[in-house]
């Protein structure tokens, strides 16, 4: 069917940074030995939206969409950039994002869609989404002839694929327009999703910084806090880059590779030792 847009389509413009994920512990090998010990924190300055219907729309640097919702459809058309949805569900009105001529379709999920110059770029970060071709824009004088026609074969339609959580869609645009007969799905690695959605997050950077002042930082952004048990920790620098709500991923970090051991209270507390 045909769907008339907005006269005065709503476009939404937003700015945000990301940075490459990094971390290094140190017990004083810094190449600024006479630094002040110290950490500073990047917000995120991705714009967040809220349609009529309660879905959340982040948009990513110099991004733009344009919703157009009716009675039985919620319709958004990413017209540049990057946004991740947090869909809310209705089964009743499906919700859809266009992406040049990609459709991803779902009830109530959440994904990131990128344009790139080449590609259209989708991530599922949670439930499962349908991709499928936009339909073309058909004229009732073309029904008409389509109408009187003899009957013809099929037209080739790529299959529709679906994509689930922890995979990337991705859809070559040249030399056309994008079309699912060029597409990939892949699966996505929990680190490289990280980095992926890094822009929507605020960042904490330590520059020789005492592992009582990070945890101070990470408590500051989680409801999940650090206790330091062990005074053999207090004295310990860190640095690098780490995104302010991955609070498992720093104790990964110290675990991983830092004599540290995490010992968890409850749902919201972990202690930090130094191992034995």
């Amino acid at each position: 069917s045909v769907r008339r847009r907005a006269r005065h389509p709503w476009l939404f413009g937003a700015l945000a940074a990301g940075l490459a994920i990094a971390a290094f512990w140190s017990a004083g090998v810094f190449p600024r030995p006479n630094a002040a010990p110290t950490y500073r924190v990047i917000p995120s300055h991705a714009q967040q939206l809220t349609l009529a219907d309660g879905t959340v729309v982040e948009l990513n640097a110099n991004s733009a969409v344009e919703p157009a919702f009716t009675a039985h459809e919620r319709r958004v058309r990413l017209i540049r950039g990057e946004a991740h949805f947090a869909v809310v569900k209705d089964s009743a009105r499906p919700f859809v994002v266009e992406a040049r001529s990609i459709a991803v379709r779902a009830v109530g999920t959440a994904f990131n869609v990128r344009l790139d110059s080449a590609a259209v770029q989708l991530l599922v970060t949670e439930g499962k989404v349908r991709v499928e071709n936009v339909a073309p824009l058909v004229t009732a004088s073309d029904a008409l002839v389509d109408s009187l026609a003899a009957p013809m074969a099929p037209a080739n339609v790529a299959a529709t694929p679906f994509v689930t959580a922890g995979e990337r869609l991705v859809v070559d645009s040249t030399p056309a327009a994008p079309d699912l007969s060029r597409a990939r799905v892949e699966a996505v690695l929990p680190e490289e999703l990280e980095r992926s959605l890094a822009w929507k997050r605020p960042q904490l950077v330590f520059d020789r910084t005492p592992l009582p002042e990070a945890v101070a930082a990470f408590n500051r952004f989680n409801r999940h806090q650090l206790t330091i048990g062990d005074g053999a920790l207090a004295k310990r620098r860190l640095g690098g880059a780490f995104q302010a709500d991955n609070v498992d991923g720093f104790i990964h970090v110290l675990e991983s590779g830092f004599d540290v051991i995490a010992e968890r209270r409850g749902a919201d507390e972990t202690v930090l030792r130094q191992s034995r």
